[in-house]
Order: structure tokens, then C-alpha cells, then sequence
């Protein structure tokens, strides 16, 4: 049975974290490595998510906290991944972290070339991340990790080839064959999202116009509720609000 807590306090409230460290664990292979918890973080444009996961995929806790602004510098980002790691591993033996980032992760899986709603800009993430956990960091797009997790304990299993589209703040993409992530020449292949749709179209964080997740992402969604919301209060005239309040089947009568 898993457990679930939403921290609401702000980051450095709770615990000074540059001055605590995660122990220092052996380094081993995932064939290898003994059957001890791990803790994944889920980073997306509006929400960071933590969880403790034992080697059967089986989610032991969970922590969720706001994403930071993207107007705040990457270190912000990083404490609050590490103040998530830290509050995890006072209950549970943590010994390695596994990040999904909402961004282009090179092919090296070290650094996030470009995060459209984050301050990620050629950002070595997973090097700054072990420094202050020094335990084994994984760093990979979370649509990438989502997809693998998939393929190893949930729908994709059994399955030689795999594509998998997640819906969030943006779109994401991921495809596998034969268990391995196709990444590309740059680490980039999958994201389906910023694949031009209509040119000329919206403009994206990333800079293009026209892109999938313009269209049907949550934020997409957002703006458009928004845009039919300004158009109805300009319908809803005071005349035409008389009209309709004295019609024969206005509830205002």
C-alpha cells in the first residue's frame, strides 16, 4: 500500500538541504544490485512528483510539490529534487534516483539541452544532482522514462515495439524497440509534441510556431477555455442579458 503526501511548504521551510547528503551507496548494474527501494522524480511544467519504488515497480510512497516558475533559476529546480530525495530517504533506504525532465536530454543522459516550460538550458543536471545525493542519478526526458516503465511493468509488456504519447503541460513522445529507447542522433528522437501541425499556427516555448501541443496539451486547453470565456462575455451584452432574462423559459422568471 503506497502513501501519498502533497507538500505545500516552500522549499529551504522544511530542511536546509545543501548542508545533507543521501549516504553513499555501492555502484552496481541493475543485474546486480540488491532489491532495495529507489526513489523516481517525475519533473513537468506545474508539478514535481516523487515516489519510492522497490524492485518490483511497486510505489511504496509518494511526495507531489509545484514545479518552480520557470522565471527561477535552475538551482531551484535541483532543491527541490533534492529536498524531495532527502524527505523519501528518511523512511526508506534509498540507494539511487531515477529523474524524467520535461526537456531534450542529451544522448549521454547528462545534461537537459532545452526544457520548454522550465530555465533548463544546457543544464547538467545529472551531474549537480549526484554531487549533492552521491548515490547513482539517472537523468532521461520523462516521456522516455514513462515509456520504459511501461514496457517493463505495465501495458507495453510482452511487447517487442512500443510508442507511447504523454499528455500534460506539453506533449510528449517516446518509442522503444526491443526494450531500448530510440533516442537519436541528439537524444531527441519522440517528441512527438513539437512536431509541426499547423504552420504558421501558435507560437511555442520552443520557439516554433505551429506545434502538436499548441493544440492539444493542457495548457492548450487552458488558453482555449480562456479565449471562448473573453468571447462569450463580449456576446453577453446588457441588452442581450435583458432578452434572455425576459424570455418565456429564462430561469429568471
Amino acid at each position: 500500500m503506497s502513501t501519498y503526501r502533497d507538500l505545500t511548504a516552500p522549499i529551504g521551510s522544511r530542511r536546509a538541504t545543501a548542508l545533507r547528503t543521501v549516504g553513499t551507496r555501492e555502484r552496481r548494474s541493475h543485474l546486480t544490485a540488491p532489491r532495495v527501494p529507489t526513489v523516481g522524480i517525475d519533473i513537468g511544467g506545474t508539478k514535481v512528483m516523487a515516489g519510492v519504488v522497490d524492485a518490483d515497480g511497486n510505489i511504496l510512497e509518494k511526495l507531489r510539490t509545484e514545479t518552480p516558475d520557470k522565471s527561477k533559476s535552475p538551482k531551484v529546480v535541483e532543491d527541490t529534487i533534492v529536498e524531495l530525495v532527502l524527505d523519501l530517504s528518511d523512511r526508506h533506504d534509498v540507494h539511487a534516483v531515477g529523474i524524467g525532465a520535461a526537456g531534450w536530454v542529451d544522448a549521454d543522459r547528462n545534461r537537459v539541452l532545452f526544457a520548454p516550460h522550465l530555465s533548463w538550458r544546457n543544464e547538467p543536471l545529472r551531474d549537480r544532482i549526484s554531487a549533492r545525493l552521491s548515490v547513482p542519478v539517472l537523468v532521461d526526458n520523462d516521456a522516455n522514462t514513462a515509456a520504459w516503465a511501461e514496457w517493463r511493468f505495465g501495458a507495453g509488456r510482452g511487447e517487442d515495439h512500443l510508442v507511447m504519447i504523454t499528455l500534460g503541460t506539453g506533449i510528449g513522445g517516446a518509442i522503444l524497440q526491443d526494450g531500448q529507447v530510440k533516442r537519436g542522433k541528439y537524444g531527441v528522437a519522440g517528441e512527438f509534441g513539437h512536431m509541426q501541425v499547423v504552420p504558421g499556427g501558435h507560437r511555442c516555448p520552443c520557439g516554433n510556431r505551429g506545434c502538436w501541443e499548441q493544440y492539444s496539451s493542457g495548457n492548450a486547453l487552458v488558453r482555449e477555455a480562456r479565449e471562448l470565456a473573453a468571447a462569450d462575455s463580449r456576446w453577453r451584452t446588457g441588452s442581450s442579458n435583458t432578452s434572455r432574462a425576459r424570455s418565456p423559459t429564462s430561469p429568471a422568471r
